[in-house]
């Protein structure tokens, strides 16, 4: 349930500009071979990191990185798109909701992958998605997979305009911890994450006492600023009063996941 977004990389972001200026924008997958040597800046405005490409020319595998000379990420959300290889994947096979009933629904495995099935796998061939960590780096690379807008399966900084005012239904959302409430076996999460201007507050209710402890244990490891993703069946919150606009229920463990990045 922690993981490092990319294959022993800090960051892996697919976009980037490519003047320090941060005027001319450009995505890894539109990049030449010609733009392997160049050196690229950081998406996020206040950021001083310098980026390089990696993979260049490869559209379905291309992505920037800090360079080990640069000045360090300012944000957990400057390399919060880690690394997806479309090339791993059968993309046909990809059925949200089907994955989303069989994390739920299944007993937890050692290695938090779900049981194979006809409705999520299909046949033979490339592997299809089938984790919560997985659908999250295909959400941050792919605007459309399989027939399937993203924007309707995560919930994260890029669309917060779109869901700050409420989350309904099968979603996946991205936060950092804030603080357990106070004589409930619940917990309070900043979304997208902390610090955010103008974020919100979502809550996470617990099916177990035994679920609620474990997560309240690595909770308390985190420094409020470590990404978490939370898959969830979304509902509007009755305490607005207290700041939450939404909240879902945690059956499984593999509902939540822990992303480590650059700056945290």
């Amino acid at each position: 349930m922690y993981s490092r977004i990319g294959k022993g990389c800090e960051d892996m972001p697919y976009v980037a500009f490519r003047d320090n200026m941060k005027e001319q924008k450009i995505e890894s997958k539109n990049t030449t071979i010609a733009d392997v040597k160049r050196v690229f800046y950081c998406k996020t405005s206040d950021c001083q990191a310098r980026m390089t490409l990696v993979n260049g020319a490869d559209s379905a595998r291309a992505f920037f990185r800090r360079m080990p000379s640069s000045p360090r990420h300012i944000s957990n959300l400057c390399s919060a798109d880690g690394y997806f290889d479309t090339t791993e994947y059968e993309e046909e096979k990809f059925d949200f909701s089907a994955i989303f009933s069989s994390i739920i629904k299944t007993s937890n495995s050692p290695n938090g992958k779900i049981s194979t099935n006809r409705a999520v796998n299909g046949g033979g061939g490339k592997k299809a998605i089938s984790t919560l960590l997985q659908i999250y780096l295909m959400c941050r690379k792919h605007s459309c997979y399989n027939n399937h807008c993203t924007d309707d399966i995560l919930v994260d900084e890029r669309n917060f305009e779109r869901y700050k005012d409420g989350i309904v239904g099968q979603k996946i959302v991205q936060c950092t911890t804030y603080h357990k409430i106070k004589g409930e076996h619940s917990h309070k999460m900043n979304y997208p994450s902390f610090p955010y201007e103008d974020g919100k507050h979502i809550k996470l209710n617990f099916s177990s006492d035994e679920l609620f402890w474990h997560f309240y244990n690595k909770f308390k490891d985190t420094n409020h600023k470590e990404l978490i993703i939370v898959l969830g069946d979304w509902r509007e919150s009755n305490e607005e009063d207290n700041g939450i606009m939404a909240e879902c229920t945690i059956y499984k463990k593999r509902q939540i996941h822990f992303i480590k990045s650059d700056s945290t």
